[in-house]
């Protein structure tokens, strides 16, 4: 009886091990030249300017749903778009980092892209941002405020180091990108379905 239990388990876990099986560096991820980080994370490189960030945010989403306890979802924006200065996207990033601090990260993200793509509100005026965020309980005097305390400068620049690093070696060439505890970069043209995604994410998180 124990023989048939222990081959039954087995059983069971074949069709899993035999999907991780599958998962290759150099085809599925890439491992990257870059120490693994202390804390089990998967980062996602996004922009609200971006078209296919924006139709990416249910896949997004997804992942962050899916992960495992402990490990933690990270947005984190970039400013290196075509088209819009530096500063004009950092506008962004600002807003999103502010509106955590307020536990309105998601509330307002979703603000913003809808604003973007589709009514095509471009948001490329900090007074425009600012009325955004007004519009969602965050008034411009807080605004000011947190956008010149140390908490935020820094989380910002946080930001653009992590996006210069990994443009630097080459790994983040577009958005959206996914990389997982900071050394796997996902392939994400080489992903069929949510569902295998969610398991090559689980899949790289115990590397």
């Amino acid at each position: 009886m124990l023989k048939k239990l222990k081959l039954s388990l087995l059983l069971l876990c074949l069709p899993f091990a035999a999907m991780a099986a599958d998962f290759k560096a150099g085809d599925q991820y890439d491992v990257l030249n870059i120490e693994k980080s202390k804390t089990p994370q998967v980062t996602e490189f996004f922009s609200f300017y971006c078209g296919h960030c924006f139709k990416f945010e249910p896949v997004a989403k997804a992942i962050e749903k899916s992960l495992p306890e402990g490990a933690e979802f990270i947005k984190s924006h970039v400013n290196f778009l075509g088209g819009l200065t530096p500063q004009v996207q950092s506008n962004l990033s600002y807003a999103y980092i502010i509106a955590k601090q307020h536990n309105k990260g998601e509330k307002i993200a979703d603000q913003i892209f809808n604003s973007i793509h589709v009514q095509r509100a471009p948001l490329d005026n900090i007074k425009d941002v600012k009325k955004l965020l007004e519009v969602n309980g965050i008034d411009n005097d807080t605004f000011n405020s947190d956008i010149a305390s140390m908490p935020v400068i820094s989380a910002e620049r946080a930001m653009q180091d992590k996006q210069n690093k990994y443009s630097e070696m080459g790994a983040l060439t577009g958005v959206p990108t996914f990389i997982v505890n900071d050394k796997y970069k996902i392939n994400i043209n080489t992903i069929k379905s949510q569902e295998q995604l969610n398991e090559l994410v689980e899949f790289l998180l115990e590397q």
